[in-house]
């Protein structure tokens, strides 16, 4: 530069500012000072050294990605030169020295500060700052450390070697422009050298205090640290946290005279590991050390065992551990326990093969990653994690490494570039995936040294101003292209390229990954919370509720805890993972479900209790993973049925049982019900469990569909008496078998025959209407005296019978283990209970013809046959279709119903849907009233159920197809609010509850949706007294007699 022309600038600020402006300077005031400081460093000859230095400032200056950074801290150099004005005076005959000081001063205020602090170490690094290998750097920080002043605090030696061999390296990737790979190598392997010290140290340290650690026949314990992460994948950052796990081989104790443990021992000097490290001090500190990746985390031990690390990732290790287990490497301490431990855990990290549950927690992971960015508005500008970046990246290859290693060992790297390569190598990238990641991942990690650099910083995210946002551009390599580019060019170049390199990148991870986080109907929907709540075992308390908030739980915590409990399996032979991986799956629809129910924490409850009953609840979630729809019913059921969660709950196992419910669509006929329960008791010496078992299985499989809606209430009905029916005949096969063994069989005193015998049920099995823990009224019958045959004992027909009825009777009752299978009621039996417990047919016949009084007559109306031998079922029911065909007084009959009808509903509340006023019992004894009225005349009409005695009296004319669809309407919706109430419950009764919560749950359960839950009640409860006042109405047109109170 022409001296005089620089002199005048000297003199004119204003021609310095415009000067400094040229150069790129934004700051002029601060620039126009650095100037005039440096003339007054420079002494006499100031103005011709600045005229030099002014020269090289116009060629390097503009080329800076912030000159005025790079000036101010020229002048900071030079001012901390024991000389400055020699210094300077060098400086003007060195301008290539000139040049590589505005570079680093522009590019890195920590590297500056390190030249600022220690100016003669430009001489180091431009005399030879070349590389130097892992085994170099350990040696000389190990001389250095036994050397130097035995009184010098370590850590600051270490602190300051670090800092040193940083700048070395920071000036061969800013000055020397040397590739990726090489800077992360560098880095990571100062990284080993230092933690190589620390452990020297330590070890040494301890010993001095308590002894060597021994292990087993008098030899020392060895010691490794293991590196993790991108220290272990030898891809270290210039700020970056070091990942370690501290391992030692045996336990034991120590020499000394203070003995310890050796795990004692190890916990202290590893902990003294991280103090060298990690504690600040006048240097700063050397590493941030990071000891979450060890087993248990934060809560685990420091140091452990071989065999106790081992045992943790055999028996509790995770996917993510795996995935983290792939960049694990022995960076300090003992060689060979390192390479044996790396040897010991590849099987865990490499498998066969990736489960479907190990590649959804790999996502989930990747989401939850991904969901912090955005929830911290930093998607767009976080070049670690944010859309495409680093981590799309090593998710990426982490994740084809897992599912490819088992089979490929090649790709087993703890190096991202290197797998990118391996992978290609076995087709799991295509050469176009490689080429693309390749690229992004070098360009990203420049940025990212570019930002952690500049003040030692762990940051990932690019500035959001575009000025700030130009100096980085210009630090990746995006200088000016020319005089007339916008100066903001570089800026914009370089986010064109950023967002073009991490589209492609996150294009590549869908594709891979196979859109795996879009939870939603379209593209770009969010992913729900739910999933991660369900594979994030270390959810806080706060994070669960928030997230579950989002559901009408009453109580968080418990609907937490239970959806942890789907998450894991209850056997130890089933995998967790699987289990999470599918509940995760369907995760968000299941709780979507459970919320709209009537009571979200019950349903929850029960789901969880019914879950752990079936045994593999995996097999569940997949199956509605695939099947949506059974989801839902699985839900409804939980959500309605008390009954059916007891026993499935009560009764392990039954996960087929309730898939066959749950999936398929139609009821079974009688026959078939029969059929089956034949073929599950041949051959069986004790048929109790059988038939409990086979009970079980059918009202599960009954109650399932009545609770989904599957079929009308009449169907529902049939299929509970069919089974009811199916085991009143085995029980009273086999009873009547194993009295013969001793008795023989019973013969007719008049013709030597077999005495035949028979079951006649009444109420609802008889009507062949049964409902949910509905009684059994049943009357035993045979044909007449004789005795038995061919036993080794004889006993009088009756007395034959009477033991096969009392032991069907104790089948059927009572067991210690087992409960009541059914409740049988004898009754109704001639002479009621003060009668024989077995009657002759003929007997059953005269007593009706002679003795039997209204209310015996009309229940007889629904008498049927549900078992019987020899064909003597068809000599009984001709038998009561004879007695109900007998004229009747319709006058008088219909005053005894009356009668009847008001004494049972005063025992009865005005609530008993069943027996209270305008319940059941009006329609039932109705129907049965108009059935003996018009049997004389038209036998026809004789029908046990009451559906069909509708449908016989609406044929017959007696009943108006108007009349008849009511009653029929009246009928179902009081049989379903009965049915409804039982199921809920799980026991009988049928009283409509007082409490607003619990009528509004029945509202809820009998589909009386409305969404607000007074509406629902108050449509039910219209609904019910329309329906019971109806009934009543009808019952007083139907049946003469004394006005009965209206509800």
């Amino acid at each position: 530069m022409n001296l005089e022309w620089f002199v005048r600038q000297l003199e004119f600020p204003t021609l310095t500012r415009k000067w400094l402006q040229g150069l790129g300077v934004r700051d002029l005031d601060r620039g126009v000072r650095d100037v005039e400081d440096l003339a007054r460093h420079a002494g006499p000859d100031a103005r011709r050294l600045l005229a030099r230095l002014a020269g090289q400032f116009d060629y390097v200056l503009p080329r800076c990605s912030d000159p005025g950074m790079a000036l101010t801290n020229f002048e900071r150099y030079v001012a901390a030169l024991s000389d400055p004005a020699a210094g300077l005076a060098r400086l003007a005959d060195r301008p290539r020295t000139t040049e590589i000081l505005l570079q680093v001063f522009s590019t890195s205020q920590h590297l500056g500060e390190l030249l600022i602090r220690s100016p003669d170490l430009i001489d180091w690094l431009q005399s030879g700052a070349e590389r130097r290998d892992r085994a170099t750097l350990s040696a000389d920080l190990w001389s250095t450390l036994t050397t130097g002043d035995p009184e010098e605090d370590p850590r600051l030696v270490l602190r300051r070697f670090r800092l040193r061999e940083t700048l070395r390296i920071g000036y061969n990737d800013i000055v020397r422009g040397f590739p990726l790979e090489v800077t992360t190598t560098d880095l990571s392997h100062l990284a080993d050298a230092c933690v190589e010290a620390a452990t020297r140290l330590a070890r040494i340290a301890m010993e001095r205090r308590y002894g060597a650690p021994m292990r087993p026949h008098a030899r020392t314990s060895r010691f490794t640290v293991l590196g993790l992460g991108k220290l272990g994948g030898v891809e270290l950052n210039y700020s970056s946290d070091i990942d370690l796990i501290f391992l030692y081989d045996e336990d034991g104790s120590t020499s000394g005279l203070r003995p310890v443990t050796n795990a004692e021992f190890f916990a202290r000097m590893s902990s003294e590991v991280v103090r060298l490290l990690s504690d600040h001090t006048t240097l700063g500190m050397a590493y941030r050390v990071d000891m979450r990746l060890r087993p248990e985390g934060d809560q685990g031990v420091l140091a452990r065992s071989f065999d106790a690390t081992m045992g943790y990732y055999v028996t509790r290790g995770r996917t993510w551990e795996r995935q983290a287990l792939i960049k694990c490497r022995p960076i300090a301490g003992d060689p060979d326990l390192g390479r044996s431990f790396i040897e010991a855990v590849t099987p865990f990290v490499y498998r066969r093969y990736l489960s479907a549950s190990e590649i959804s927690e790999i996502k989930s992971l990747k989401r939850r990653i991904e969901q912090r960015t955005v929830s911290a508005g930093r998607a767009e500008v976080e070049v670690k994690t944010g859309r495409g970046g680093i981590r799309d990246v090593e998710f990426v290859v982490q994740f084809l490494q897992l599912l490819h290693g088992g089979e490929h060992p090649v790709v087993r790297s703890t190096n991202t570039l290197e797998a990118l390569d391996r992978l290609e190598q076995v087709g799991s990238l295509t050469a176009e995936e490689r080429s693309v990641m390749d690229d992004t991942y070098r360009f990203l990690r420049q940025v990212e040294h570019r930002l952690q650099i500049l003040f030692d910083r762990q940051t990932h995210e690019m500035p959001r101003d575009l000025e700030e946002l130009r100096t980085l551009a210009i630090r990746m390599g995006y200088v000016p292209l020319s005089v007339v580019e916008d100066r903001t060019g570089p800026a914009h170049r370089f986010l064109a390229d950023y967002r073009s390199k991490t589209e492609l990148n996150r294009r590549i991870l869908n594709h891979i990954l196979h859109d795996a986080f879009l939870q939603g109907d379209g593209d770009g929907a969010e992913a729900d919370p739910v999933v991660d709540l369900v594979l994030d075992p270390h959810t806080t308390e706060e994070q669960a509720s928030e997230v579950l908030s989002r559901y009408p739980f009453r109580d968080r915590a418990a609907a937490y805890n239970n959806l942890l409990a789907l998450a894991r399996e209850d056997f130890a032979f089933l995998s967790h993972a699987r289990c999470r991986h599918f509940l995760a799956s369907i995760a968000p629809r299941l709780l979507q479900a459970v919320g709209r129910t009537a009571e979200p924490d019950l349903t929850l409850a029960n789901l969880e209790k019914v879950s752990a009953s079936l045994g593999a609840k995996a097999i569940l979630w997949e199956l509605f993973n695939i099947n949506p729809p059974s989801l839902r019913l699985y839900v409804d059921l939980c959500a309605t049925s008390q009954l059916v969660c007891r026993i499935l709950t009560d009764n392990p196992g039954m996960i087929d049982d309730l898939m066959d419910s749950l999936i398929i669509d139609r009821p079974f006929p009688g026959a078939a019900i029969k059929s089956e329960l034949a073929e599950l008791t041949r051959g069986a010496e004790d048929q109790t469990p059988i038939l409990w078992s086979f009970r079980n299985k059918e009202w599960v499989r009954i109650g399932t569909r009545d609770v989904l809606a599957r079929e009308p209430i009449r169907e529902v009905a049939r299929e509970l008496a069919d089974v009811a029916e199916a085991i009143v005949g085995q029980v009273a096969r086999d009873q009547w078998a194993r009295r013969v063994e001793r008795f023989g069989s019973p013969t007719r005193a008049d013709d030597g025959r077999r005495d035949r015998w028979a079951i006649v049920a009444l109420g609802k099995l008889g009507g062949r209407a049964l409902n949910y823990h509905s009684d059994l009224d049943l009357i035993f019958l045979h044909e007449s005296a004789g005795v038995t045959t061919g036993g080794d004992e004889s006993t009088t027909n009756e007395q034959f019978v009477t033991d096969v009825v009392q032991r069907f009777l104790k089948a059927m009752d009572r067991d210690a283990a087992t409960g009541i299978l059914y409740q049988v009621d004898t009754r109704l039996r001639p002479h009621g209970a003060a009668g024989p417990l077995v009657n002759t047919l003929s007997a059953f016949t005269s007593y009706y013809e002679t003795s039997a009084q209204s209310w015996e007559r009309l229940a007889l109306t629904r008498g049927r046959v549900v078992f019987a031998t020899g064909g003597f079922g068809r000599h009984v029911t001709d038998a009561i279709r004879a007695i109900l065909s007998r004229p009747v007084d319709a006058e008088s009959l219909g005053a005894d119903v009356v009668d009847m009808r008001r004494r049972l509903e005063d025992s009865r509340g005005r609530k008993d849907i069943k027996r209270g006023v305008g319940g059941l019992a009006d329609v039932e004894f109705a129907v049965h009233y108009l059935t003996l009225v018009h049997a004389a005349r038209h036998p026809d009409v004789l029908r046990p159920n009451t559906w069909e005695a509708l449908d016989a009296l609406a044929a017959l004319g007696v009943l108006s197809p108007a009349l008849h669809d009511e009653l029929r309407d009246i009928y179902n919706f009081l049989f379903s609010v009965d049915a409804r109430l039982r199921l809920i419950h799980d026991r009988a009764g049928a009283v409509l509850p007082e409490d607003p919560d619990d009528l509004t749950r029945l509202a809820r359960r009998l589909k009386y949706d409305a969404a607000d839950p007074t509406l629902a009640v108050s449509e039910f409860l219209l609904d019910s007294a329309r329906f019971t006042t109806r009934a009543r109405a009808i019952f007083q047109q139907l049946v003469p007699g004394p006005p009965a109170p209206s509800p």
